[in-house]
């Protein structure tokens, strides 16, 4: 069994969580506020005074994977293989799987939550508001209060890339005199090329997310990257990566050569019409960061469907599928069938009363 975080006050020993709104981490007991500086501070005099002690005693595999001791009131918490940090189901205490952030999974950086969770709830409601044929009880408050704030795995590459591209394009010139009108074709065989460079590409880390739906709540601002730690995540879920940073690579090169050959194409704006005939890309890696940013996410279940919402912690940019109900879909037919047969029946009668 692994032991697992929880930050406490430390002046009156509760469980704290960090609010990433003042940056600092707040007590709700004694109301005393602390920095992360506070906090390592503290972390480090602990450690000198006392050994951490690891259980020994021997479990299952599928034990030992999935359950974790919470150091706060000694329940067994279970997780899913992948998840970093949780909460305590009995005392609400955040729990941070520490072995899961170390060594290769230890984050380089991190992005801390701008958004509330309320903030989070009034952007799904102004997501929702105003469509008629949103399905009854959706967004009750049941299905809202299941937001999660999660910090998501993301791998950011640095990529350098020499590319070419060949096209064949056109220029028109028309012109007229008194009798005719002139038209006239020229044809280039143009190059264009360069060396391009892209910091901070982006691909997330997890298999659980759609990566359309984090691809569609980018971007982020990389400016506001931190240096990890593990203080950051308490009051939060977060994942460690199940996505490799060779594989991730393979979708973030898709990403890099589509957007390389665009940019080129758009120095050929002064043709009429341009033809690909060859694109070139010799991307080289320059550096390579993993990554925690922040995600609210919210997944409702309708018509044994799951309906998945995302908003950017950090910009506040949120996407998602809204169902339709089919009743209501059925209804609105027949009330617009019904009001257009109405004023149809008018028009042809007051028609019929003229003549």
């Amino acid at each position: 069994m692994k032991k697992v975080k929880d930050e406490k006050c430390l002046n009156c020993g509760a469980s704290i969580k960090y609010n990433p709104v003042k940056e600092k981490f707040i007590c709700e007991y004694c109301r005393s506020e602390f920095t992360i500086e506070d906090m390592k501070k503290n972390e480090k005099k602990v450690e000198k005074n006392k050994d951490l002690v690891i259980e020994k005693k021997e479990f299952s595999k599928l034990e030992d994977m999935n359950s974790y001791h919470c150091d706060n009131c000694g329940a067994t918490i279970v997780s899913k293989d992948n998840i970093s940090s949780t909460t305590c189901i009995y005392c609400k205490s955040s729990a941070i799987i520490k072995n899961r952030l170390s060594g290769i999974y230890k984050p380089d950086s991190i992005i801390t939550f701008k958004y509330t969770k309320d903030d989070a709830i009034l952007e799904f409601k102004k997501l929702c508001k105003g469509r008629l044929l949103l399905p009854k009880n959706f967004n009750d408050v049941k299905n809202i209060e299941s937001m999660e704030g999660l910090y998501v795995p993301f791998w950011l590459y640095d990529l350098e890339n020499t590319a070419t591209l060949t096209c064949d394009c056109t220029r028109v010139t028309t012109w007229s005199d008194a009798r005719n009108i002139y038209t006239k074709t020229d044809y280039y065989d143009v190059l264009r090329g360069g060396v391009l460079t892209f910091l901070n590409v982006p691909n997330d880390a997890s298999l659980r997310f759609d990566d359309k739906i984090m691809n569609a709540i980018e971007p982020f601002d990389y400016s506001k990257l931190k240096d990890f730690d593990m203080g950051y995540l308490a009051g939060f879920l977060s994942e460690k990566y199940d996505v490799s940073k060779d594989d991730a690579y393979k979708n973030a090169l898709i990403r890099i050569k589509e957007d390389s050959k665009n940019y080129l194409k758009s120095k050929m704006n002064s043709y009429a019409t341009s033809i690909e005939k060859e694109n070139t890309n010799d991307v080289k890696i320059q550096n390579i960061k993993y990554v925690l940013l922040p995600v609210w996410v919210l997944n409702i279940k309708y018509n044994d469907k799951i309906y998945h919402f995302a908003m950017n912690g950090e910009s506040g940019k949120i996407v998602g599928e809204i169902p339709v109900s089919p009743l209501k879909l059925v209804l609105l037919i027949m009330i617009t069938f019904f009001l257009t047969f109405i004023v149809l029946l008018g028009f042809f009668l007051v028609i019929g009363y003229r003549w």
